[in-house]
């Protein structure tokens, strides 16, 4: 027949520890603190919550109630190191003192709580606890008592809770790892060992011998009391590992376990990062097909486009009479509206769509600078305005199929390259003063293709024009073949 750690406690605790009550009555005063209720006991000590006398700080206080050698050096050196130890992985030291003939120990006020059961909560638990056990190991320290009562939490309520911090409590048994207790009078070693059994490791418990494996060993009990004894695939390596009879087979430090649990998953993670990437490929793969074969150029024109308002200014020629002197003529008047309708960016690039566009009713300003080239058409409710662009529009339709209205609102550049000229399509222009460019624009049919090409059009023009008007002048008003206006 088995025992289990419960009952090798109960054991223990009826053959030498004390027996059940307090020892001491509400309101016993140690130093400056009183005691308000009896918490538990141990081997050799009490302990109690008390507050202080003046301030009402709440606190914990241990007193030796066995008064042995042994019982005593193990109760001054936790106080000794608990004074020392300044981290948050370990009880605030308050105090340390003698009161009614017993030493008692004053420190921070923790609560007991249950384990983690969770993969991400156990790893979390057990590296905030390694942060304690490293701590010690790098002072040269072995705890050789790591249990789940020896473990309290930090924390606001009474319960554990998700921002609780586990704090590594009970230092009585812990020692120097370069001093040895055989053949010390007031060694912690007995028959058995020390530690308590289950946790212990072997030869820890069955010869005294404590080294950072020992405390490993009792890391990795831990970890598998989290799990019920049950752990998942991916910590029963670690655990095995870790609990080895063999130190010379565990982790060789504390820093090693931390890093296996930090690393438990990593081989299933690489797996499943090794599906998500050949997924993702293979949907790149598909989507660029679909895209090189349907939907390139849609989403192209669906990238470029936007719905948002779009204020237009207009100047339009009314008929108008003086209502004086009668006299008839135009004058202009300046119209603007607001719409709601689709900006065309095209960001400096040149942009080429090989299937046709066709607008459907609204209002849409391509906006430079840049050029587009494409064959677009539409109804004659359907208007676009160019801004600082070219519009190339290659249709082959003429008035009949393709009513566009277009408004060149400064700087702007239409040409139809694959239609002679067609008055009608003309109709269809408007030439607007963009207000900050100037002219609105220029059009031509088969002509230019660049905004270059435009400008060595405008200029070769306007020479032609200078010099037209220079001979009629030239042949008008002077006789004089050698006298010429320049």
């Amino acid at each position: 027949m088995s025992l289990g750690v419960d009952e090798i406690e109960g054991i223990l605790s009826a053959h030498e520890r004390m027996p059940t009550g307090a020892s001491f009555l509400e309101g016993t005063v140690f130093g400056n603190w009183r005691v308000t209720a009896f918490i538990g006991k141990g081997g050799s000590g009490e302990v109690y919550r008390a507050v202080h006398v003046s301030l009402g700080t709440p606190a914990a206080v241990k007193v030796l109630v066995r008064d042995e050698p042994r019982a005593r050096e193990r109760f001054m050196r936790e106080a000794k190191l608990l004074s020392e130890l300044k981290s948050a992985s370990f009880p605030q030291f308050f105090e340390y003192g003698e009161a009614n003939g017993y030493a008692y120990l004053v420190m921070e006020l923790l609560e007991p709580g249950d384990l983690p059961t969770g993969d991400r909560e156990v790893a979390r638990f057990l590296r905030q606890v390694c942060d304690a056990v490293a701590e010690l190991h790098a002072r040269g320290i072995v705890h050789r008592d790591i249990k789940p009562s020896n473990i309290l939490w930090r924390m606001g309520g009474t319960r554990p809770v998700a921002s609780a911090v586990p704090v590594l409590a009970d230092l009585g048994l812990a020692k120097d790892i370069t001093t040895s207790d055989i053949g010390n009078p007031t060694s912690d070693i007995t028959q058995g060992g020390v530690g308590t059994p289950g946790y212990g490791a072997p030869e820890q418990m069955e010869r005294g011998e404590a080294t950072v494996a020992s405390d490993i060993h009792a890391l990795g009990v831990l970890a598998d009391r989290c799990f019920g004894g049950k752990p998942p695939k991916a910590w029963r390596r670690i655990i095995e590992r870790a609990t080895s009879s063999i130190p010379e087979r565990r982790y060789q430090s504390v820093a090693a376990l931390v890093k296996s649990i930090q690393r438990r998953n990593l081989v299933r993670r690489s797996w499943t990062t090794l599906a998500v990437l050949l997924l993702t490929g293979l949907s790149a793969a598909f989507a660029a097909l679909l895209y090189k074969r349907y939907g390139g150029e849609e989403l192209q024109w669906w990238l470029i486009r936007s719905r948002e308002p779009i204020v237009s200014v207009e100047k339009e020629y009314v008929p108008y009479e003086n209502p004086v002197s009668g006299r008839k003529g135009y004058r202009i008047v300046t119209k603007t509206n607001t719409v709601d309708g689709v900006a065309i960016r095209l960001s400096g690039k040149t942009v080429s769509f090989a299937k046709p566009i066709s607008l459907e009713p609204g209002e849409y300003r391509i906006i430079g600078p840049g050029r587009l080239d494409a064959d677009i058409s539409g109804p004659s409710n359907a208007v676009v305005r160019l801004k600082a662009c070219v519009l190339n529009n290659q249709t082959a339709s003429g008035y009949r199929k393709n009513k566009l209205n277009y408004v060149l609102e400064g700087d702007a550049y239409l040409n139809f390259a694959n239609l002679d000229e067609d008055n009608r399509i003309r109709k269809c222009i408007r030439h607007f003063d963009g207000l900050l460019n100037g002219d609105g624009g220029d059009v031509a049919f088969r002509g230019p293709l660049t905004r270059e090409e435009l400008k060595k059009v405008r200029s070769d023009r306007r020479k032609r024009e200078w010099q037209k008007e220079l001979d009629e002048a030239n042949a008008t008003q002077y006789n004089d073949p050698h006298t010429r206006i320049y």
